[in-house]
């Protein structure tokens, strides 16, 4: 599963600063996390802007992706705006609430995201949907320290 992240209204800073807590948590250990260029991206022109451009295994470490970036916004007051993307489905990530973080995950991986488009990705057709039981581990919900 690739995404971007893109943090709104930034310099690069505050890009390579998520980057780095990605690199840090644990919920992310294993993603693939580099920063491009958003003229890299096929179809647009761009301005130079960053991105991370993320590769996951499944859709359980999208929860922990997300729940990292909100977790990282936290840190900073709810610091700048911060946006996923996969498959031409956006999201913006603001808040760390569990029902928040699954609502995201379905949104990008649900139906109308592209995931059953035929196109290749790196996520397993079981790993799409997400587990139930993220809740009930205590996979979203916990605290940080």
């Amino acid at each position: 599963m690739r995404l971007d992240i893109e943090v709104l209204e930034d310099d690069g800073r505050q890009l390579r600063a998520l980057r780095r807590w990605l690199m840090r948590d644990p919920d992310t250990a294993g993603a693939s996390l580099s920063l491009r260029d958003r003229q890299e991206r096929p179809g647009t022109m761009g301005g130079g802007l960053e991105l991370i451009d993320v590769v996951l295994s499944n859709a359980v470490g999208l929860g922990g992706l997300l729940l990292a970036v909100a977790n990282w916004r936290q840190s900073r007051g709810n610091g700048p705006e911060v946006r996923v993307e996969h498959r031409g489905v956006t999201v913006t990530v603001s808040g760390a609430d569990p029902r928040h973080i699954e609502r995201l995950v379905r949104q990008l991986t649900g139906p109308g995201s592209g995931a059953d488009d035929g196109t290749p990705d790196a996520a397993t057709p079981d790993a799409v949907t997400p587990d139930p039981g993220l809740l009930d581990r205590g996979m979203l919900d916990r605290p940080r320290t």
